[in-house]
């Protein structure tokens, strides 16, 4: 059940932050996105480990999102902080980072070449998806979308391999 809310959860704050970023609202989509994130580690029964996990996902996601403004492969809308990309993004990272233990946990078993094609196709399709929404300004060249797709497709199963890491592996059973 914790997975299904995790989901939903994450769905919610997509959608909020991003017409927060849209109708000038990010402070209250901010806000709501970390009370998700607070609740998400109320419910973990491995807060500290999630929290790492999360932040780290957070800071990489800045750096990425960051670089790809600096580009010109996207421009986004809402409050940031200096040459940084806005702050409703980190709270989007900081939640992402929260599903991969969670709701994305799949993957963790899975080989990473398939969060490596997930990710060169869903990353994308979600940056197109909030710029069509008013969050971010994209052009779809050839070029912009390659970008956004070679990202996504390192980036993701970076993600995956650091929450294989995450969590503290069972010991050795005893019968």
């Amino acid at each position: 059940m914790h997975r299904i809310l995790n989901a939903v959860g994450f769905q919610c704050a997509w959608w909020a932050l991003i017409a927060g970023a849209d109708h000038g609202l990010d402070l209250y989509a901010c806000v709501f996105a970390a009370a998700l994130a607070l609740a998400h580690l109320c419910w973990s029964e491995h807060r500290l480990n999630e929290w790492r996990l999360a932040s780290t996902v957070m800071l990489l996601g800045i750096a990425l999102d960051s670089v790809l403004q600096a580009l010109g492969v996207l421009r986004f809308e809402g409050w940031a902080v200096g040459s940084l990309s806005p702050v409703w993004l980190w709270m989007l990272w900081l939640l992402f980072g929260m599903t991969l233990n969670s709701s994305l946990s799949f993957l963790k078993n899975k080989p990473l070449i398939l969060s490596a094609a997930l990710g060169a196709v869903l990353g994308p399709a979600n940056y197109i998806a909030g710029a069509q929404l008013g969050a971010a300004a994209l052009e779809s060249t050839p070029g912009h979308l390659a970008a956004l797709g070679l990202t996504w497709m390192f980036a993701l199963p970076a993600m995956v391999f650091l929450a294989q890491r995450s969590l503290p592996h069972p010991g050795p059973q005893t019968t």
